[in-house]
Parts: C-alpha cells; sequence; structure tokens
C-alpha cells in the first residue's frame, strides 16, 4: 500500500505543478484560476474516486489508497477536506461540517497571518 501512496503522491504533486501552471499562464496573474482549477478538479476526482472505489470491487484498497491518498493528497488537499465536509454533511452532522468548513477556512487564513509573522521577525 505504501508504494502506491507514494507513486500517487509522486504523480499528483506533477500533475498540480503542470496543470496549475498551464491554466495559470494562459488566464493572466489578475486571479489564482490554476490553483482554483486544481482545487475543483481535485474535488471532482475525489468524489469520484471515493465512491467508484468503495461501491465496487473495480479497484484494489492498496490502488484505491494510492489514488485518494497519494494522488489527490498531493495534487490538492481540498479535495479531502471538501469530500471530509461532504461526508459530515451527508451522516446530519450540519454543526460539525459547518464549524470544520468555517474553522478551516477561518483557522487557516490565521495561520498564515501567524507564520509570515513568524517569519516576518526572522528577517
Amino acid at each position: 500500500m505504501y508504494l502506491w501512496i507514494a507513486l500517487g503522491g509522486l504523480l499528483g504533486t506533477f500533475a498540480r505543478f503542470g496543470f496549475q501552471g498551464l491554466v495559470q499562464s494562459r488566464s493572466g496573474a489578475g486571479f489564482p484560476w490554476g490553483t482554483f482549477a486544481v482545487n475543483i478538479t481535485g474535488s471532482l476526482l475525489i468524489g469520484f474516486i471515493a465512491r467508484l472505489g468503495t461501491g465496487s470491487d473495480v479497484m484494489s484498497p492498496d490502488l484505491r489508497a494510492g489514488l485518494l491518498i497519494g494522488f489527490c493528497g498531493a495534487y490538492t488537499t481540498f479535495s479531502t477536506f471538501s469530500y471530509e465536509t461532504l461526508t459530515l454533511l451527508q451522516s446530519g452532522a450540519y454543526l460539525r461540517a459547518g464549524a470544520y468548513a468555517v474553522g478551516t477556512v477561518v483557522v487557516g487564513l490565521a495561520a498564515t497571518i501567524a507564520g509570515i509573522g513568524v517569519a516576518n521577525t526572522l528577517l
């Protein structure tokens, strides 16, 4: 399983680099279209792979882990965030889903600001 995850991660990293760069170079610098495209396509992929991989015997658990954890995880963690939020919503945990979604964005932004602040003190 670890080999599948590592291989998926390698491929996901290169796919993100290539696709994000291609989209961004064609759309200009006014909006981060490359990252947006990666996050949306990653969300589409994780939904498709998770459903197909758990709803049939089309792929082995090792391959599924390689695609979900390795490829999608390296391609974009936003895809995992989207899938986990949807899973909470589908299970009726609306408050937890909302807290997770809002908390991830707000705390993530705060952590980024904190990281910049720490780096600024070192510069």
